[in-house]
């Protein structure tokens, strides 16, 4: 057995097990989002339930959401072998987003806020510039320009 082989295989195993751990946390997570609702509104005389409890519900809703982005991207590394950096800035901004809304003005400083914003900001550009540089490559593709070949197609030109 080879230990690249072996390696590859050692990293198959921690994959896969760091997605049946996420996807029971997920799980167990809906399950705990649906439960927190339903005592909100059944708590309540008119069904109706609080703006303070409402935050903490689209927080826990928004952690869900960034653990399906997260099993995203590691079903595209087992697809590809490769880290989708696009679905990891994905992640970071809904991460973000999340702080966004949940945001107690009473805790944190304008300081704080701005550090904040200019996260966010500066992983928009970046999303903007992976999603620029992925569509310019695939219309160089289209047309038969790439600056990336594989060693098939390097060796199909020499030939």
């Amino acid at each position: 057995m080879n230990i690249l082989t072996a390696i590859k295989y050692i990293e198959k195993v921690i994959i896969g097990t760091l997605v049946i751990i996420l996807a029971m946390i997920l799980l167990l997570s809906t399950a705990d989002v649906a439960f927190s609702i339903g005592t909100e509104v059944l708590k309540s005389p008119t069904f109706l339930v609080e703006a303070d409890n409402l935050m903490n519900i689209f927080s826990s809703i928004l952690i869900v959401i960034i653990g399906l982005e997260l099993l995203e991207t590691i079903k595209a590394y087992l697809k590809e072998d490769v880290v989708h950096v696009e679905l990891v800035v994905l992640v970071a901004i809904i991460a973000l987003g999340r702080k966004v809304i949940i945001w107690d003005f009473n805790k944190y400083t304008i300081n704080e806020m701005m550090g904040l914003s200019l996260l966010l900001v500066s992983l928009a550009i970046v999303y903007f510039l992976i999603r620029k540089t992925d569509a310019q490559h695939n219309a160089n593709r289209k047309r038969g320009r790439t600056f990336f070949r594989t060693k098939t197609q390097v060796k199909e030109n020499h030939e």
